[in-house]
């Protein structure tokens, strides 16, 4: 029988994850997929929701600490996060639908470990770090060395991540995110690009690029970044960049798109971006 657990602290949350079977349900818009489909069978479902360490979203120093069991629509509706994270809150903006927002969360999408998680790809760009939870103690994973391959992670057996936590930024980034799918609404990216510029003088200063659906896991473009840093946003260099990006990312072939078009999507709108951002 299927066991639902509502904890109200963290001691609580780490005795229930000790459990043999036990799962974290953290919003849950894709554990019960998994379960309806028999790919997961829990004995029980811990949830974390009332937990107050993994609720809210705080700022010290410029500095943004978001609890992971906050719901999307929370952050959405974050002054703070509009003002120090505004790609996050663009991305999110277009994950899902309404009631996904409403009890998705961070922490479940990041966990869930899809190479196409939305949320991963900004919070790449802005280098965050994840404060990780367990019977051992407390770590810090950036969220680049979060993810191993498709659904799997670094957390360990009874650990979770308590909350985001984005550094403060001096730079004045030109941001952006797309994702290509084969409809409007509700879309799993079959390729996403995101991207931060900081312009100058016709000069990228510093561009950070992300890349989702294009490789087992989530990951920053470095080749086409490194190649970019100093350079005038002209077409030559522009060109350039697409072409390294492309070149950085190992898709497959899948019934939704072939490896060939993904990567050709990929360089496409890293080119588009930096078009956008030379203009801008």
């Amino acid at each position: 029988m299927l066991r639902y657990v509502r904890v109200d602290t963290e001691a609580e949350l780490l005795d229930a994850l000790r459990k043999d079977g036990a799962q974290l349900l953290s919003g849950g818009t894709d554990l019960l997929v998994k379960m309806r489909s028999g790919l997961v069978r829990p004995k029980s479902l811990v949830d974390p929701a009332a937990v107050a360490e993994l609720r809210g979203i705080e700022t010290a120093g410029g500095a943004l600490r978001i609890g992971t069991a906050t719901p999307l629509s929370e952050i959405l509706a974050s002054k703070e996060v509009r003002e120090r994270a505004p790609l996050l809150v663009d991305v999110l903006r277009v994950l899902g639908c309404v009631q996904i927002r409403n009890r998705g969360t961070l922490g479940g999408n990041l966990a869930n470990a899809s190479p196409a998680a939305d949320s991963a790809i900004p919070l790449l760009l802005y280098e965050a770090n994840l404060e990780l939870a367990g019977g051992d103690g407390a770590r810090n994973v950036p969220v680049g060395g979060f993810f191993l391959g498709p659904g799997r992670t670094v957390l360990q057996h009874g650990e979770y991540i308590r909350a985001v936590r984005i550094p403060a930024s001096r730079q004045n980034w030109i941001p952006f995110f797309h994702k290509v799918g084969r409809r409007r609404a509700l879309t799993i990216a079959i390729a996403s690009i995101g991207g931060l510029a900081a312009v100058s003088q016709g000069r990228a200063t510093e561009v950070r690029l992300a890349a989702g659906s294009v490789a087992p896991i989530p990951l920053r473009l470095k080749s086409a970044e490194e190649w970019l840093a100093g350079r005038a946003l002209d077409r030559e260099t522009i060109q350039h960049a697409g072409a390294l990006a492309a070149g950085e990312v190992s898709p497959i072939d899948d019934v939704r798109a072939t490896a060939a078009y993904r990567r050709a999507v990929t360089g496409d709108l890293v080119v588009r971006f930096l078009e956008g951002a030379a203009a801008a």
